[in-house]
């Protein structure tokens, strides 16, 4: 029943962290919301609605603070529903060879990167109407949080693995219909 609910508190504590915890701890530039974070492990893990329903949980949330209605929730939305549709494989329990975990890795970390980044420069573009300021800083500080965001994907899967689905099986072939033998 727990683990229903996890994925709603995993989101919540994240919030909860980038609004209180996060801001006394560090202000600089280079800070990528454990929001997003949240959503995009929810998405690799889940699938596409559920990373696009709790993007928008996350995003809504982020908004309401900040006073900023639609725009981190279209890009949360974006984000947690993309990376459902690409990276998302169901029925991943059984651990695959080691070759084929490290495949999957470059490939998670390449589409976290590039939709963090996509959805970064469409909140600079935004900035840019409404500011009227280009500076090309900015795009370096959008490449390196993005590089920071895939970091932190790559190491909080694993944890958001464990606790939305459980342990992993072993190993190795499994057939789909173990034999029973009965005598």
């Amino acid at each position: 029943m727990l683990r229903r609910f996890m994925p709603f508190l995993l989101v919540l504590l994240c919030f909860l962290l980038d609004t209180t915890v996060m801001p006394v701890v560090y202000t600089g530039v280079y800070g990528v919301p454990l929001t997003v974070v949240a959503v995009l492990c929810i998405g690799m893990v889940l699938g596409r609605m559920r990373g696009l329903l709790y993007g928008t949980l996350g995003g809504l949330l982020m908004d309401i603070t900040t006073g900023t209605l639609g725009m981190m929730t279209y890009f949360f939305m974006f984000v947690g529903f993309m990376i459902g549709l690409i990276v998302y494989v169901p029925g991943e329990r059984i651990l695959p060879s080691r070759r084929k975990q490290q495949r999957r890795l470059v490939w998670r970390s390449a589409w976290v990167f590039a939709l963090y980044a996509l959805g970064e420069a469409a909140m600079f573009v935004i900035q840019y109407f409404n500011t009227a300021e280009f500076e090309w800083i900015y795009l370096l500080n959008i490449l390196i949080r993005a590089a920071i965001c895939t970091l932190l994907c790559g190491l909080a899967r694993p944890l958001f693995v464990r606790l939305l689905t459980g342990k992993s099986e072993k190993r190795g072939r499994r057939s789909r219909d173990p034999e029973v033998k009965s005598f």
